[in-house]
Formats: structure tokens, C-alpha cells, sequence
């Protein structure tokens, strides 16, 4: 069980370092759970003007959040998720002639995940989970090119496989969509990742991302205003790499390296994520 207990926290790291609350297959055991807290520093001197990859007209993007991220066991197949996170955009060139900064609290993102398919009850299978998960706006201005977020609630779920390999490897696959309010696209999601136990204390990761938007607004296109920044059609391609070290049982660091490597009507932000985690278990308590 000691392999278990080390993806879990490796995997709400990780999560909490992404863009979004991830879904995993892997849950902390009843009455446990783990929470992490994430520096999160973007930067892009490019964007993606439609499909035309371009210099930001203001010289860049910076963009400088933290990050909150819990999850709990509520039984052996059932856990929760929550993700808060506050921010903070600027531009490079000063307001005017460049876009207002931002600074704020981005959408929280709350979600449940029930494994209906464990591996190690049924060990020729992966396990297999599906996650639902509701996003709130934050409050903040959503029709500026440094906008925190789109502005806009959001319905998703996804299924959520994975495996592991001779007690050190792991696999993980989710695929989902996303539902979002206030005709802000809708987006299907893949997020793949991979996980490899090196020693008693380092984790290493890699992962790809994948968002695909529907709509067809694009940033100076037909029908464009700034008014519609956040009806775009964003779609954003990220690769991955990372590390965590576990410092006791219990407490872990993490370092996190993302590079968006192709999308549409997103900035080509290069990302690092520093990480500690702390994981609980309130099994004792009660």
C-alpha cells in the first residue's frame, strides 16, 4: 500500500501545479486525504491569434498565482477535490498603451470522483473512475487580454483510467468535457500522465495536456470585439515535466516545468510550479 500512498500525493501535487483540477484514479484511503499549496509563475512574450502564432502587441504576459488544492477520502471508492487559486496578470508595457492589470481570486473548482474499477481488487484491470466537477467564477474582469479566467461557470466530467507497473511505474489517461455558461465555448479535455517511483523519496512526472474548443471566434476575426475575448475558441496543446521529493511520509515537495507547445487564441505561456504538500489521515481521529 505504500506504492498507493505515494502516486496519491504525487498526483494532488501535480494536479495542483495544472490548470485545472485534474481527475485521478488513485484516492486516498476513508478519512484521508492531502493538501498542497503551489507557486505558480507564467510568462509569454508570444500568442496564438487564431491558429497564427504572433509577439503579444504589448511585449508579454506575466502572470504570478498561488495555488490551494485539498482532496479527501470519504470511502474506499469515493473522494472530493477542491482547487482556489489567486492571481495576479500584467503586460510588460504600462497602462496605456498596454491592457490594465489584474489581481484576484480565479474560478474555484470543486468535484467528486467515484472509482467503480480498482486494480488491486481486480488486478488484470486498470482501475477506472469518473469524475464530476463544477466550476464558480471568480470575480474579475473577463473581456481583457490579461483576463484571469473566462468569467464563466462551468458543468464537467471525465473518465479517469490508470495503472501501475511492478510497484514503481504508473499510467493515467482522462478524457472529459466541459460545459460552460454565458456562451463561453464548451471544451472537450485529455490529460495524459506518467509517473516513476526512483528510490524511498523522488517521483518523477511527465504529462500532456490537451483542451479543444467549440466555436469558431477567433481573436481579430469576423465578428471579434474585445467585448468577446472570453467567446473565443481557446484551444491550448502543454507538455510536462516534474519532480517530487518526500521529504517524511507526509510532507512533500514538488517542482514542476509546463511548456504550451501549440494552440489558438491562447498565449504561449512557459510555466514552474513549486509545491509542498502535506498529507493527512484523520482515520485516528474519530
Amino acid at each position: 500500500m505504500k506504492m498507493i500512498s505515494l502516486l496519491v500525493v504525487a498526483v494532488a501535487v501535480f494536479s495542483a501545479s495544472a490548470a485545472s483540477a485534474d481527475g485521478s484514479p488513485w484516492l486516498p484511503i476513508p478519512k484521508s486525504g492531502a493538501l498542497s499549496l503551489s507557486y505558480v509563475s507564467e510568462d509569454a512574450e508570444t500568442f496564438y491569434r487564431g491558429e497564427e502564432n504572433r509577439d503579444l502587441p504589448f511585449g508579454g504576459l506575466e502572470q504570478q498565482s498561488i495555488y490551494l488544492n485539498a482532496n479527501y477520502g470519504l470511502t474506499d471508492s469515493i473522494a472530493l477535490d477542491v482547487q482556489a487559486v489567486h492571481t495576479s496578470v500584467s503586460g510588460d508595457a504600462p497602462s496605456p498603451p498596454g491592457p490594465p492589470d489584474e489581481d484576484g481570486w480565479a474560478d474555484i473548482r470543486v468535484g467528486a470522483t467515484w472509482r467503480f474499477v480498482d486494480e488491486y481488487v481486480n488486478p488484470a484491470a486498470p482501475s477506472v473512475a469518473l469524475r464530476v466537477g463544477y466550476t464558480v467564477a471568480g470575480d474579475y474582469t473577463s473581456t481583457l487580454p490579461t483576463a484571469i479566467g473566462d468569467g464563466a461557470d462551468a458543468l464537467e466530467a471525465s473518465l479517469v483510467f490508470g495503472k501501475i507497473f511492478d510497484n514503481r511505474f504508473a499510467l493515467s489517461v482522462e478524457w472529459g468535457y466541459r460545459s460552460r455558461s454565458d456562451d463561453v465555448p464548451n471544451e472537450s479535455f485529455i490529460n495524459a500522465k506518467a509517473f516513476v517511483l526512483v528510490g524511498e523519496r523522488w517521483i518523477l512526472n511527465a504529462q500532456i495536456h490537451k483542451t479543444t474548443a467549440s466555436g469558431n471566434l477567433d481573436i481579430g476575426g469576423q465578428g471579434f470585439t474585445p467585448a468577446r475575448f472570453a467567446e473565443t475558441s481557446e484551444d491550448i496543446e502543454r507538455f510536462g515535466l516534474g519532480a517530487e521529493f518526500n521529504v517524511t511520509p507526509d510532507i512533500g515537495l514538488g517542482l514542476n516545468w509546463f511548456k504550451v507547445t501549440d494552440g489558438r487564441n491562447t498565449a504561449e505561456f512557459d510555466t514552474i510550479a513549486a509545491t509542498v504538500s502535506y498529507k493527512f489521515d484523520l482515520y485516528g481521529a474519530g
